[in-house]
């Protein structure tokens, strides 16, 4: 199984990892370097090319670890 970090809104791929602890790894770093997207990226899993599962977005994944919105 492949992990792939991608865009919501259009499905594109921004990287691939052979494991879900590594994609969770390495989006947590994206959404570190990039705060602006980090409602609007997550993972989903593929297997032999094809979507093996859902999209998980990266607030869900991450939870206590992103910046969230200040509330006015």
């Amino acid at each position: 199984m492949t992990y792939a970090m991608v865009y919501a809104e259009n499905g594109d791929i921004i990287g691939t990892y052979g494991s879900r602890d590594e994609a969770v790894r390495k989006l947590a770093a994206f959404v570190s370097a990039h705060r602006e997207v980090q409602d609007e990226v997550g993972l989903r899993p593929y297997e032999n090319g094809r979507p093996a599962g859902e999209y998980e977005p990266a607030v869900e994944i991450l939870r206590d670890h992103v910046a969230q919105r200040p509330l006015v």
